[in-house]
């Protein structure tokens, strides 16, 4: 299946001899944002809120909680603040006209409430994080489990973004087979942004590949997703996480793109840190989808 960019903004997949419109396959419908009604969970949110705008998506935001199960004054007290404080939430002047649909989940881990059939059908995941030094909250500490587990793309926030912008989109893979194809998870933010794509594979001391053959690989890429604006990097450092950080500020990347291959792979470290560290060491926004 090869996918190319429509003359008017719309996407097409090329089989059988013929172009066919994917826009209703890959539209962002349904957004997930996990709320702790911190600051960061209000950055991704405003994130959120741009990105629904865009494309008339609704906006879910999930709140967990612990089940209160006795009746004592306290308990209800607290109860009733924090559903106080969650009714305001569809006040915020940035979520004005989008829809907002509220889920409370008791005795639920963030990483569990993908039991809910509803939120694991969403299409997307807008998620804070504290960093390295943040609070253990549900967008603090729970966000690389997110990344690992969640069954469709996740977009991390570091930072109050008063506009959401993607001009500069950074795709760092090692362009494998797999990879080609995950690669139409981030088609709507193109789609949505129209970003310079910059191709990026890191070569290092550990993962040395000889640059003809990642040459290949980049063009096999190119050969299956017509992009157009793009550029093509072969970059040295001295480990994964370095490179694309290096090469993400070289460029003033607005956004840093991966697919996760967990164990193995070009991002075999992955399940040890290697997303958590980019999302950990950047302020920019870092979206990635599990393979």
């Amino acid at each position: 299946m090869r996918m190319s960019f429509g003359r008017w903004g719309t996407w097409y997949y090329f089989e059988g001899g013929r172009y066919f419109p994917a826009t209703g396959t890959m539209s962002i419908r349904t957004i997930v944002v996990p709320y702790d009604l911190s600051d960061c969970a209000t950055d991704a949110l405003q994130v959120a809120a741009k990105i629904a705008r865009l494309t008339g998506a609704t906006i879910d935001v999930v709140h967990l909680y612990e089940q209160m199960t006795d009746f004592h004054t306290e308990n209800q007290r607290l109860r009733e603040e924090l559903e106080a404080k969650l009714d305001m939430v569809p006040t915020l002047p940035f979520v004005e006209g989008i829809e907002l649909r509220k889920f409370m989940l008791r005795q639920m881990s963030l990483t569990e409430m993908f039991r809910n059939e509803h939120i694991a059908a969403a299409d997307l995941i807008v998620m804070g994080s504290h960093g390295a030094k943040g609070i253990k909250s549900i967008v603090g500490s729970n966000t690389q489990r997110i990344v690992r587990l969640a069954p469709m793309p996740v977009l991390v926030i570091k930072h109050h973004v008063e506009d959401f912008q993607v001009n500069d989109m950074v795709y760092a893979s090692n362009f494998s087979e797999t990879d080609i194809q995950k690669f139409n998870a981030f088609l709507p933010i193109i789609e949505l942004f129209d970003p310079k794509v910059h191709l990026l594979k890191v070569n290092t001391p550990k993962t040395f590949e000889r640059s003809a053959d990642s040459s290949k690989a980049i063009d096999r890429f190119l050969q299956r997703h017509e992009l157009r604006r793009f550029t093509a990097t072969i970059y040295n450092d001295l480990s994964i996480e370095e490179g694309i950080l290096n090469f993400a500020r070289e460029i003033d990347a607005d956004l840093i793109t991966m697919a996760t291959h967990g164990r193995t792979g070009f991002f075999h470290v992955v399940n040890g840190s290697l997303t958590e560290d980019i999302v950990n060491h950047t302020t920019v926004p870092v979206m990635s989808v599990k393979l």
